[in-house]
């Protein structure tokens, strides 16, 4: 399925300034406002894409069925794969998390390496916009993870691979 990039920014410029508009508005009251469920589904999005174009990396990917499963994309290696370098099985399973505007530290919260293979940190700027997309291994994520809070404390040279 190809996708109107145009269409879909132009939109998303729309979004960026409703939502500085309905914030303003609640924020009135005293409450917070907060955007994470579009937020998190667009770096779903992203990463799908860029997973998905990209030849040297994946033959087939596909999103997980139900919004709770234990990983949000499963994919097929390419037989030209650079992911080899790095996976010894053909089938993947991907973890994304995605955090928006973050500046500094990025926290990762309710990690679960142990449920998938490649973890896609989608960093996405405050209009929307994708800045990156970093791949970490589920090994090196386990090596850094807080598990008395079950977290990431994500460092870019955690990655082995960017967009």
């Amino acid at each position: 399925m190809k996708i109107n990039l145009q269409e879909l920014t132009y939109n998303l410029e729309k979004l960026f300034d409703a939502e500085n508009r309905i914030a303003s508005i609640i924020q009135k009251s005293g409450l917070r406002f907060s955007t994470n469920k579009i937020t998190a589904d667009l770096g779903e999005f992203y990463a799908f894409q860029l997973l998905s174009e990209s030849k040297n990396l994946f033959e087939s990917v596909h999103a997980s069925p139900l919004s709770n499963s234990e990983f949000d994309l499963s994919g097929t290696l390419s037989s030209n794969s650079v992911l080899y370098d790095y996976f010894e099985m053909e089938k993947i399973r991907i973890e994304v998390k995605t955090r928006r505007n973050q500046k500094g530290t990025k926290y990762l919260s309710s990690l679960k390496p142990e449920k998938f293979d490649l973890l896609c940190v989608v960093d996405i700027a405050q209009n929307y916009s994708l800045n990156k997309i970093f791949f970490v291994t589920s090994e090196k994520a386990d090596k850094y993870l807080d598990k008395k809070y079950q977290r990431l404390i994500f460092k870019e040279n955690m990655t082995f691979m960017d967009f």
